[in-house]
């Protein structure tokens, strides 16, 4: 074969240097004289697979063809050669002895020729039912063994529908549906009522496409773009769009991503070595265990994803919505209610592990997706929320014929499944009683679901977190607030003395308004809100109820957890349609006002009404929030530590400065990922949550687009700040290392929550003991001790991570009375203030 290579490749340089030289009459003649040779093999030859010197000649004439074609489609008109082989057909022959010979030379050379003749746009090409047919043909019957050849190929069907796109007029060629009448006879023969009926003799190069959708590499590629493309010229072919809501398009789109959900199993975990595992990850007590490493979910969760993503991309780019509403209630009928609700159904054992599973699949899918309808339909259904064919019964009616017979089958078909309803169990019920579950990993993978929903598809959030209907969030004065975030600050203040408190929270501030601006102007999922303003929490709703009580252990929960918990309350803190009176915040009408226990008086003049504003209001501790006492709590626990251990501040400090310098370490040593995420220079610290990959912890909730650093990687973090700096290791000395042998073996030592006084251990009652006994104590103290006890590290690591979120949540509230303006002058108007 190299010697035919050499001489096939010579011969053809040798041509295009005549042709070349040519006059386009001479060139025409010669490559006339080619294509009669290539009829005379054909005819010649019954099998030219049993004759390898005939194969070897069709093929030169090919290549000589190709060269011919190449060069003149490059110059100017006229193009005589191309005109030929469109008006001789000379295509079909290439076909046939493409077919006969079985050799992946030969098929590249026919894809390349095939190819050639797609791009020229020569008329008599694309639009001939012939050279439709040759085409179909050979990707249809070609022996596809090689990946490149099978690549070659379904590119030609690419080409193929990118000239569909721009030329609409050549559809006829490709595609011919059979008349209403040849349907009804075909139905009455068949008995067949289902609108989803398979058409392959319709449009053979759709249902091409569609088989390689599935492929990885180049072929799957080509095959969903070029997919893609034909969809997308349905709303400029009205015979085109009825076709594709009556085809089976919906029905094998929708049973192609349930078979890949299905093949979906357990979670799995793979052996992380230290030098992966996140720093704050190994510190804690609980790094061996499945809380803390990322699940396995393998090449099947890919293709499944990669299949789901094609959904949206083809939800994005079809613009008839007839088709794209038949998509989505296949989707609906055949997946979410057969296939992904029954699941969640099924995923009973929370204390076992099914239940994290499942919860951790939904999870990927709504952290990938970002298509409205698509999210709109998931989580309607899901949290059981009127559908719009409910609210709206008038819709059915403006449909098509094709559209209502489709969805009156589909009805028919989830009647005739009988699954249960979502309005008895939803997954609003499941994720409480994740929440609830006494294992780990299933109480994390609801609190990363939780933060997703309520982050990336916050509109939802009131369908996942309870509100009292009624009168709205009032409006606080400017003095109110600022008592209010001196309360916060102060809590954050006591834990940790940062010198550079003032720019580490504007910092925070800064990315808190990226938050609850983003939300601002990210179009609604959900069209059937009523209001859209601020509505109170119900307090005594069960999965806030949760929540608070997972607060309420949090030195002692794993602190993967803490960051995902924590992420879920930052999140509900973020939504503009959640007030937080009564909550985080005092309801403003219990505000006391000095001695007149009265709110503003507005007969006052506008300069009066100012300063009155501006004074700063007390309140009964009775009525403190729930959020906010609970994190008092854990505070004043911290206050006790701190009288009780007399070093407590020297640790805090350095466990928090531990956190930061070994990551920032080894960003400094790490090869960079991708351009959008520069690692961290070493002086810089990275705030704890970002340290977290979304498989370890909770996730990040906000989606930049491509290109667009994320704010927490443009904006510093208190964290990062290098107040407090560790050593250099060159200047220990022996007894340093000592000191610092003792301290590990203390941090190591089980810290009793409850009871830190009689958990102290000291420095001087420490014995010595080997490295691996430090280890079984930690482990011990972990499994074995009482479920409030933890080591004192591991408890460190959660005190640096409250203050972390005391500063986030600060950040946040006077974010939010800035934006949403839920702080102010009552009674004041610009009027008043420029004094009319």
């Amino acid at each position: 074969m190299d010697f035919w290579s050499r001489l096939i490749g010579g011969s053809r340089s040798l041509s295009t240097k005549t042709y070349r030289a040519t006059s386009p009459t001479e060139r025409l003649t010669a490559f006339k004289r080619t294509c009669n040779t290539l009829q005379q093999i054909w005819r010649s030859t019954n099998s030219p697979s049993g004759d390898q010197s005939a194969t070897t000649h069709a093929r030169s004439c090919i290549d000589r063809l190709n060269s011919v074609l190449s060069d003149e489609s490059r110059g100017p008109a006229p193009h005589p050669c191309l005109a030929y082989a469109a008006s001789s057909q000379i295509f079909v022959t290439v076909t046939k002895l493409a077919l006969s010979s079985y050799e992946d030379g030969m098929l590249r050379s026919a894809a390349v020729f095939f190819n050639t003749l797609i791009d020229s746009e020569v008329d008599g090409v694309v639009d001939n039912r012939l050279f439709a047919r040759a085409l179909v043909d050979l990707v249809r019957r070609a022996d596809k063994r090689s990946e490149d050849v099978e690549g070659r190929l379904v590119e030609l069907l690419f080409g193929v529908a990118n000239n569909i796109r721009l030329q609409p007029d050549i559809l006829p060629a490709w595609f011919a549906p059979r008349s209403e009448d040849q349907d009804r006879e075909q139905q009455n023969n068949s008995g067949a009522e289902f609108a989803g009926a398979m058409r392959k003799d319709d449009f053979p190069l759709f249902y091409l496409l569609v088989e390689y959708v599935h492929h990885g590499g180049r072929a799957g590629d080509f095959a969903r773009t070029g997919l893609l493309y034909l969809i997308e010229t349905a709303s400029r072919s009205k015979n085109l769009e009825r076709w594709l809501i009556e085809s089976d398009l919906a029905t094998l789109m929708a049973t192609g991503l349930g078979a890949l959900y299905s093949q979906l199993g357990s979670l799995s975990f793979d052996e992380t070595s230290d030098e992966d595992m996140p720093h704050i990850v190994a510190l804690s007590d609980h790094a061996k265990q499945d809380t803390a490493l990322p699940p396995s979910l393998g090449a099947t969760m890919d293709s499944f994803m990669s299949y789901l993503l094609f959904w949206q991309d083809t939800i994005d780019h079809c613009k008839s919505a007839e088709v794209n509403g038949t998509l989505l209630d296949h989707f609906q009928v055949l997946f979410l209610e057969q296939l992904l609700y029954p699941s969640l159904l099924e995923s009973s054992d929370v204390e076992g592990g099914s239940t994290a599973a499942v919860l951790t699949y939904l999870y990927r899918i709504l952290e990938s997706i970002d298509q409205d309808d698509l999210v709109h339909r998931i989580l309607h259904f899901l949290l059981a929320s009127p559908s719009d064919m409910e609210t709206s019964p008038t819709l059915k009616v403006s449909m098509s014929v094709s559209r209502r017979k489709s969805l009156d089958v589909l009805a028919a078909f989830a009647e005739e499944a009988a699954k249960p309803s979502p309005s008895l169990f939803n997954l609003r019920d499941l994720a409480l009683l994740g929440l609830q579950s006494t294992n780990r990993q299933t109480v994390l993978a609801t609190l990363r679901l939780m933060a997703v929903i309520l982050q990336r598809h916050h509109t939802f959030a009131r369908s996942l977190i309870r509100t009292i209907p009624g009168p709205h969030a009032k409006q606080r004065t400017v003095g109110a607030m600022n008592a209010e975030l001196g309360q916060l600050m102060g809590m954050a203040t006591s834990i940790v003395d940062d010198p550079t408190l003032d720019e580490s929270f504007e910092n925070y501030l800064k990315d808190a308004s990226w938050i609850l601006e983003s939300h601002l102007y990210t179009p609604p999922v959900e069209n059937n809100l009523e209001d859209d303003r601020p509505l109170e929490i119900r307090q005594e709703d069960p999965i806030v109820q949760e929540l608070l009580s997972c607060l309420e252990t949090f030195f002692t929960n794993s602190v993967i957890v803490n960051l995902a918990l924590t992420e879920v309350l930052m999140s509900i803190t973020s939504s503009h349609l959640i007030s937080l009176d009564g909550w985080l915040l005092m309801d403003p009408s219990k505000y006391i006002y000095g001695d007149q226990n009265k709110p503003l008086d507005k007969s006052i003049d506008a300069m009066q009404q100012i300063h009155q504003a501006y004074e700063e209001p007390s309140w009964s501790s009775a009525d403190t929030p729930t959020l906010t006492s609970i994190l008092q709590k854990l505070v004043q626990q911290i206050q006790q530590w701190r009288k009780d251990i007399p070093d407590f501040d020297i640790l805090v400090a350095a466990r928090r400065d531990l956190l930061h310098q070994d990551d920032s370490a080894k960003d400094a040593n790490r090869p960079q990922q991708s351009s959008d995420a520069p690692p961290y220079p070493p002086s810089e610290r990275r705030p704890l949550k970002s340290q977290i990959d979304p498989d370890f912890g909770s996730p990040r909730g906000r989606q930049d687009p491509p290109g667009t650093p994320s704010p927490r990687q443009t904006i510093s973090s208190p964290l990062r700040d290098s107040s407090i700096r560790s050593p250099d290791s060159r200047d220990s000395s022996t007894p340093r290392i000592t000191a610092a042998e003792e301290l590990r073996k203390r941090l190591a030592k089980p810290f009793q929550v409850d009871h830190p006084h009689k958990a102290t251990v000291t420095v001087e009652e420490s014995e010595p003991m080997a490295d691996g006994a430090v280890e079984d104590e930690t482990e011990s103290a972990v499994l074995d001790e009482d479920p409030r006890s933890a080591t004192l590290g591991h408890v460190l690591t959660n005190v640096v991570i409250l203050y972390e979120f005391l500063l986030e949540v600060s950040a946040m509230v006077q974010a939010r009375s800035t934006l949403f303006g839920e702080a102010g002058y009552p009674g004041v108007g610009w009027d008043g203030l420029l004094g009319e």
